[in-house]
């Protein structure tokens, strides 16, 4: 029993530092919880917006409607008079428009060609319509995107793609459709892939910090994905029934040592 009592007060300290390192370690950050955690409590602030309209890329699917008094017009250029396209699948939403092939063109029926890829919506619809004014009398053009849809992966309670419902989204709003961040996403490394002239363009943003409502990458453009990376602590988080019982041994045995410490001292 002489070396339970003089070999006790080493273990229980030891024993004590390496619970105390472990729930350290098993604790999530305040920092990494709240959005915009740095916003004051202020009663207002203004961020201006930075977002711009998005350029139409290669392999967009574009609807036109060219809508004229004349209906032989209408049904020459309008390959579905159905609006309502929220619920269509990819497959239809190819067939209900037309896509912008590898040189940045779409081709329409007498207009033929016509270059958008690098366009705005706005600026595409107009360049379409003086294309249609050339050919008939009172008709106006109405140009949308079909693709529109952002993807959300990665340590997100929904991860999916989402059909956009209006033109302009932040990564706030994706977040939302998602389901949130889980307990093991980190809002402080965020990463956004964007295709900008064929190429894929990568950007790390950061949502605790109240800075990112003024930056570009804020608003996010169609057939973005938006990857919510895992903290750096989860595989640890992911073990905490095994360390659970770790815990409950080392416990028992902290117990026991202590009480044949009093007895025998």
């Amino acid at each position: 029993m002489y070396k339970i009592t003089r070999l006790a007060p080493k273990f229980l300290i030891c024993s004590l530092i390496i619970m105390s390192a472990l729930s350290f370690f098993s604790c999530t950050s305040n920092k990494n919880l709240v959005y915009l955690r740095n916003l004051g409590n202020r009663d207002s602030l203004v961020f201006p917006k930075q977002n711009a309209e998005p350029l139409l890329q290669i392999g967009e699917v574009l609807y036109v409607r060219i809508v004229s008094i004349n209906k032989e017009i209408n049904d020459l250029f309008n390959l579905d008079n159905n609006n309502n396209l929220s619920n269509a699948s990819d497959a239809s939403i190819s067939l209900k428009g037309f896509t912008i092939n590898s040189e940045g063109y779409i081709r329409l029926p007498v207009i033929d060609t016509v270059l958008v890829a690098g366009l705005t919506i706005t600026n595409a619809e107009r360049v379409i319509q003086e294309r249609v004014d050339t050919y008939f009398k009172n008709a106006t053009v109405i140009l949308k995107s079909l693709n529109t849809k952002v993807s959300v992966l990665g340590e997100v309670n929904r991860p999916g793609s989402f059909v956009l419902a209006k033109s302009e989204i932040n990564v706030l709003e994706a977040l939302a459709m998602a389901g949130d961040v889980n307990q093991f996403g980190d809002k402080r490394n965020v990463t956004i892939i964007r295709s900008i002239g064929g190429n894929n363009v990568t950007y790390t943003i950061d949502l605790t910090d109240k800075n990112i409502l003024k930056s570009k990458e804020f608003y996010l453009y169609p057939n973005d994905v938006v990857i919510i990376n895992p903290l750096s602590m989860k595989a640890f988080r992911m073990s905490s029934p095994t360390f659970s019982l770790f815990f409950a041994g080392l416990t028992a045995l902290v117990g026991t040592v202590s009480l044949l410490y009093t007895i025998y001292k």
